[in-house]
């Protein structure tokens, strides 16, 4: 069975890792990069959204929850969240395959505090993948191959400029992504088994 969407209510799940290991389960995910806040997505209009007569909306359920958080002050304005098209991620596939294995060495190596985060206290699994390239050094024109792929399957993204006065939101691909530079050698090991890492080869 596939299903038509999964919406991800749940802290850190907006991985790039998540929608490709989904991508024959469901065709659309909505999920945050970085926590979210106690209340969650916005539950007034979510059931309009998907039960509606013009039939289910993930991209407006996804809107709608960065919204309520984009008007907040402090603490409060704070939200990641993207809605994917699964069934467009084999482009970015590729064009990740191409770019982990001519910039190995610079991933495997990268400083993590030269990437983009989405995590606050010491859960430090969690980056942006277009940041991740970009400090890996790709070109101009890698850099336009990476955006054109990803454009195929972002259907939304949104950001408030920073979270929980923890980090500031600079770059926003859409995805969270593992940095193996920061993980642990028992990580890389079960990384290794997921759909992501055998196509495109980042954990090598």
């Amino acid at each position: 069975m596939k299903l038509d969407y999964i919406l991800f209510d749940a802290c850190l799940m907006g991985g790039i890792e998540v929608a490709y290991q989904l991508r024959g389960k469901t065709s659309v995910v909505g999920f945050s990069q970085a926590e979210v806040l106690a209340e969650g997505l916005n539950y007034t209009t979510l059931t309009t959204h998907l039960i509606g007569q013009n039939g289910p909306d993930p991209v407006t359920v996804c809107r709608d929850y960065f919204e309520q958080y984009d008007v907040q002050e402090g603490v409060y304005r704070s939200a990641t969240v993207s809605t994917i098209n699964c069934d467009a991620l084999e482009p970015l596939a590729a064009v990740c395959r191409e770019l982990f294995e001519k910039y190995s060495d610079e991933i495997s190596s990268l400083p993590s505090g030269r990437v983009q985060r989405y995590y606050r206290s010491n859960h430090h699994w969690f980056y942006d993948l277009e940041s991740i390239l970009v400090e890996a050094g790709i070109t101009p024109d890698e850099l336009e191959s990476l955006h054109a792929a990803l454009d195929l399957c972002v259907l939304y993204k949104g950001h408030t400029p920073s979270f929980m006065n923890s980090f500031e939101i600079d770059t926003f691909s859409g995805f969270s992504m593992y940095l193996p530079s920061h993980g642990t050698a028992e990580l890389n090991k079960f990384y290794k088994t997921l759909d992501w890492n055998e196509a495109t080869g980042l954990v090598r």
